[in-house]
């Protein structure tokens, strides 16, 4: 008995691997969807506020945007926006977020913030005062920890794509 349960276990592993990562660890679509616009315009020296929109299932919320460490220096998975342009013509800033929802939470011994339902915030992006006149494409990565009260999911990172026209 002893045999099979450890041969199974096994097989469960190799099956895991053998998937994409994404296929094992997202949560997107099926309790958080995230959306941004595929594109935004500006000129060079500009800085342009892009919303990100987040819906989760009616269970479920992320952590807020806010690093969060006990005494011991544990904490929940902090929500994140952000991304790498490899050309450095465009940077972004701190996300802008609503007031999270603060609770006491048991297991990290101390408040956490978080968020539920619907909500929004904001990425800045300041394009170079150096960009030229075109279009610059990257993925924006969104990530998030997804908990329902009872549990909590995989941290999940997710990519979109986007661009910045610069006019």
């Amino acid at each position: 008995m002893r045999k099979t349960l450890h041969i199974l276990q096994i097989l469960l592993f190799s099956m895991m691997i053998a998937l994409p990562q994404s296929s094992i660890f997202s949560a997107e679509p099926s309790h958080c969807k995230v959306s941004i616009p595929k594109s935004v315009k500006g000129k060079a020296g500009a800085t342009i506020n892009v919303p990100v929109k987040f819906k989760l299932d009616k269970k479920w919320y992320i952590y807020g945007f806010t690093m969060m460490i006990n005494s011991e220096g544990i904490g929940p998975q902090q929500t994140d926006v952000y991304f790498t342009d490899s050309t450095g013509m465009v940077k972004h800033g701190t996300v802008i977020a609503p007031k999270p929802y603060t609770k006491y939470d048991e297991s990290f011994e101390m408040d956490v913030h978080s968020y539920k339902g619907s909500f929004s915030c904001t990425l800045p992006i300041t394009i170079d005062e150096k960009a030229t006149k075109g279009k610059i494409q990257f993925p924006v990565e969104v990530a998030y920890q997804l908990c329902d009260g009872s549990m909590c999911l995989p941290p999940t990172t997710i990519s979109l794509p986007f661009a910045v026209i610069v006019q």
